[in-house]
């Protein structure tokens, strides 16, 4: 029988938290090391990046391995400290499975956007990140052949602030559905990604039906 190392650590140690407004929705409260969690929808780069945030504000090192579109603004914003990422290109399959497996030895978060083909070396990446116990944050269109153990997908994207012909964006607000294999049932979250404060956080209701009322008496 073949041991990984993640299998070793203690269970507390092979949890990775997040924010509290995405902890309320994962099985374990956090990411477990080892597993690959997949971000779809309208907002799945935001979401993708606010699963690495805490992660990275605790001293853990992030690779951005394949992602085009990543914003380094976009980014801090939802506070990942730059200072520990590193942003790897990666052209066609082949070159992904061998960035991704060399980032799993030195890094504690990949965040990626599988290409199309991954399905023929997505084994030999998910062995790496379950070997050396590296979470994998798997962003955009889902690749038939990369399943997730936690699909994470994002819909009812709405911004906040604007009115007709006035204001300025505040928020921005979505419905997280979480769901996989690792999910006994789906779970749904209101999350502000962002929200006005410029952190995720769940939707308080009451808060935004208050705001409503003020800008109509406005």
């Amino acid at each position: 029988m073949v041991t990984t190392l993640a299998a070793l650590a203690p269970r507390r140690d092979r949890c990775i938290p997040v924010v509290d407004a995405l902890a309320h929705g994962l099985p374990d409260g956090g990411l477990q090391r080892g597993r690959v969690v997949g971000c779809a929808g309208p907002a799945a780069m935001s979401l993708g990046l606010a699963l690495a945030a805490k992660p990275v504000m605790g001293g853990a090192w992030l690779a951005v391995v394949g992602v085009p579109m990543f914003g380094i603004e976009a980014a801090a914003e939802l506070g990942v400290p730059l200072s520990r990422v590193v942003i790897v290109a990666a052209a066609g399959a082949a070159d992904w499975a061998e960035r991704v497996a060399a980032a799993a030895d030195g890094f504690d978060v990949v965040l990626t956007c599988p290409p199309p083909g991954a399905e023929r070396v997505v084994r030999k990446v998910r062995n790496r990140l379950q070997a050396r116990g590296v979470v994998m944050i798997a962003v955009g269109s889902r690749s038939p052949g990369v399943s997730c153990d936690l699909e994470l997908t994002t819909s009812a994207v709405s911004w906040a602030g604007i009115g007709r012909g006035w204001g300025h964006l505040t928020g921005r607000r979505a419905r997280v559905s979480v769901g996989g294999r690792r999910v006994p049932r789906p779970v749904e979250l209101d999350l502000w990604l962002p929200g006005p404060n410029g952190q995720v956080v769940l939707v308080d209701e009451r808060a935004v039906e208050h705001d409503l009322q003020l800008s109509r008496a406005g």
